[in-house]
């Protein structure tokens, strides 16, 4: 499941970045968005009886919190960013992985400072080339 799991979001990632680089530019980014979690929502239903929930479905309600909504304000960032990034002349090829690249040095800095997690060298200077890569490929003369 370790190998599973990351794959499944890789296919979804590229899944992802592929199909909302498709949504027409005439349609309301916020509609969009609103459409793609209704969809969402009726997956998730389908997918429900899949995965087992300890204690039952009312339990699993009950440990809901205020970090669903923090996840559901993110989510909603990342999907209007995204789809206004495209509209707005960003490539596929570059778009996602700047950002990404961003993201995730923002993430490792993060998880430095508020986790407590440890940074050897080597991740370090993988950082720093991941800036360096970010600005050659942003670069336009």
């Amino acid at each position: 499941m370790f190998y599973l799991s990351a794959l499944i979001a890789i296919i979804g990632a590229v899944m992802y970045q592929y199909f909302v680089k498709q949504v027409p530019a005439t349609l309301n980014p916020v509609i969009s968005v609103l459409g793609v979690y209704v969809a969402v929502f009726i997956l998730n239903l389908i997918l429900l009886p899949l995965f087992h929930s300890e204690g039952g479905f009312v339990k699993q309600i009950r440990q809901l919190n205020w970090i669903q909504l923090a996840i559901a304000v993110s989510v909603a960032f990342i999907e209007l960013g995204f789809l206004l990034m495209y509209r707005n002349g960003w490539n596929l090829s570059t778009g996602n992985l700047i950002t990404g690249v961003v993201v995730n040095v923002v993430l490792f800095g993060l998880g430095i400072m508020v986790l407590d997690e440890k940074m050897s060298l080597i991740n370090a200077i993988g950082a720093v080339v991941s800036i360096v890569g970010v600005a050659l490929i942003s670069y336009r003369p």
